[in-house]
């Protein structure tokens, strides 16, 4: 069975890294994506968490609202009990250690909005964390 997810969208804030228990890093994310059609834009948003350390303190520091990533992971759902004893449902997009992957695909740029992609689909994916 294959459990796979990639999405292409920007950062609604910038990457929040935590530190483990264990010590290492990981990295929460707020992801949107958009679909087109006729007239309309639907804009969806996607959790992210970054287990890889490399990869979420390289996104603690490069990751802010606004920039463009790629990213491979697997789709998780768990659950927890809010406040209110309430058994409340989180689906997330996991990126695993040593086999997922998280490229930026244009920064944000110093005016405070991000770059677009300058070709899609040509070298935008090669500089991987």
């Amino acid at each position: 069975m294959i459990n796979k997810v990639i999405l292409i969208g920007r950062l609604g804030a910038d990457a929040e890294v935590k530190q483990t228990s264990k010590g290492d890093s990981m990295a929460n994310m707020s992801l949107a994506t958009n679909k087109k059609f006729k007239e309309e834009e639907k804009t969806t948003w996607h959790k992210v968490v970054v287990f890889d350390p490399r990869i979420a303190d390289t996104m603690g520091k490069y990751a802010k609202a606004g920039t463009m990533l790629y990213v491979e992971g697997e789709i998780e759902t768990r659950s927890y009990q809010d406040s209110g004893g309430q058994k409340r449902y989180v689906t997330e997009v996991v990126v695993p250690r040593f086999t997922g992957v998280v490229r930026m695909v244009s920064p944000k740029t110093s005016s405070g909005a991000a770059s677009a992609p300058s070709n899609e689909g040509s070298d935008d994916f090669k500089e991987q964390f």
